[in-house]
């Protein structure tokens, strides 16, 4: 999955949330699986346990989430739609739970 415009500081807010974990810890749930240079593009590989955090998410708590994380520092510095946000959120948890029920993992591609 793409990470779009959500660099690893952003995603790591996401998963401090999800995870109940402080931030340093919660960003090394998301391990470095490939680097095509030393500049990028990076693919990521979640953490079995923050996969299973995320597809136990329902659409309420998918909703507070988002309001949390939109609040975020790093999120705020994207100015990004509240539309966008839920947008990569769903599609994100969505992956999280086909990959549980599927027994696979999920990779997210990053440019920086």
């Amino acid at each position: 999955m793409s990470s779009q415009q959500f660099h690893r500081d952003a995603r790591a807010q996401l998963y401090a949330l999800v995870s109940g974990q402080f931030l340093d810890e919660a960003a090394q749930l998301e391990y470095l699986d490939q680097s095509l240079s030393d500049d990028g593009p990076y693919v990521f590989k979640l953490a079995d346990t923050l996969i299973d955090n995320l597809a136990r998410l329902d659409e309420d708590q998918i909703e507070s989430v988002a309001i949390s994380w939109h609040s975020c520092v790093e999120i705020e510095a994207l100015n990004l739609e509240p539309g966008d946000l839920h947008e990569f959120m769903f599609q994100f948890i969505h992956f999280c739970q086909v990959a549980k029920n599927d027994d696979l993992g999920v990779y997210l591609y990053s440019d920086g």
